[in-house]
């Protein structure tokens, strides 16, 4: 058993709802590609947690660099809805699984 990547990383992703663009930090969990919209973030803690994780394992992604000032790993392809990001979780399964509060603990970076 190889041990776990803590890697977070930084995904550009574009909502559909409006062509916005935002950065976003992404995770590998159980071999894929999820990304981190929010951290449940206690400041006196050594570890935060994810608030949700939403995989994006297999979607088509371009290669990172600057945006500005901003450094990134990729460029998520598709455009995204905003909600799988900031809305309530859907109860039903959609095009990409949603996860709330996984149980998963990253050190602060």
């Amino acid at each position: 058993m190889g041990t776990r990547d803590e890697t977070i990383y930084s995904v550009i992703v574009k909502f559909a709802d409006d062509g916005s663009l935002a950065q976003c930090a992404a995770i590998r969990h159980e071999g894929k590609l999820w990304l981190v919209p929010d951290w449940i973030d206690d400041p006196a803690a050594p570890l935060m947690r994810p608030e949700r994780i939403v995989c994006i394992d297999g979607l088509p992604l371009k290669p990172g660099g600057t945006l500005g000032e901003r450094t990134f790993d990729w460029i998520l392809r598709p455009e995204i809805p905003k909600a799988l990001l900031t809305g309530p979780i859907p109860d039903a399964p959609g095009p990409l699984v949603v996860i709330a509060r996984p149980d998963l603990a990253f050190p602060r970076s």
